[in-house]
């Protein structure tokens, strides 16, 4: 009768292995615990800080996937984010790292990374969406991004807390204040209500699925 409990609660754990994601199947990346909880903007701020570079993202229900390379070491992370907030962060196997399109990279720091995401403005209670190309710093990060929109780029200058800098080409630059929630960053400029969409993830996801 013992075996036969054990033998069942074998074959029990099996199943549950088996039909268990594979993101929550692994270890977890040690030195990067203090991440969790943290919301998905300035999670990528550390992870870059940390010597990671993000490879891809994907979708699966709520949550989204992003997938970071640590080349001075050969790690690979997986990192699962769900309702704009890191939920884990794992090791992968190095393959799972493998490829990734450079222009995919999140806009991090000061050395120019590009993202390739979708932006927009809100204007008398209409929203407009384009594709665009952000590059330079993380929302609220040291130095400036570029936001380059179809028609026009906007240079935010990010001073520290909520406030941001704007300039739009040719014109002054204006004071005005941002937030950043849901992989999305918006600021308000001359009453006009400006965004994109800032987690690399998210942005990969709107890129992919975004209709002209």
């Amino acid at each position: 009768m013992k075996g036969r409990i054990i033998g069942h609660c074998a074959a029990a754990l099996a199943a549950a292995l088996i039909l268990m994601p594979a993101a929550q199947a692994q270890d977890p990346a040690p030195d990067l615990q203090d991440l969790v909880g943290a919301k998905g903007s300035s999670g990528e701020q550390v992870l870059q800080k940390r010597g990671y570079t993000y490879v891809k993202g994907e979708k699966s229900g709520n949550d989204s996937y992003t997938y970071w390379r640590q080349a001075h070491k050969g790690h690979c992370i997986i990192v699962r984010t769900a309702e704009g907030r890191y939920e884990s962060l794992v090791k992968a196997p190095v393959a799972d790292c493998q490829g990734g399109a450079s222009d995919s990279a999140p806009a991090s720091d000061e050395h120019g990374s590009r993202l390739a995401t979708v932006c927009g403005v809100i204007a008398d209670g209409k929203s407009y969406r384009y594709k665009c190309t952000v590059e330079g710093a993380a929302p609220g990060g040291r130095g400036k991004t570029v936001v380059h929109y179809p028609d026009q780029n906007i240079t935010l200058h990010w001073p520290g807390g909520k406030r941001v800098s704007v300039t739009f080409e040719g014109m002054n630059p204006q004071q005005t204040t941002f937030n950043t929630s849901e992989g999305n960053t918006q600021f308000i400029y001359e009453g006009k209500t400006y965004f994109y969409v800032s987690d690399p993830g998210a942005a990969e996801m709107e890129v992919k699925h975004f209709r002209e």
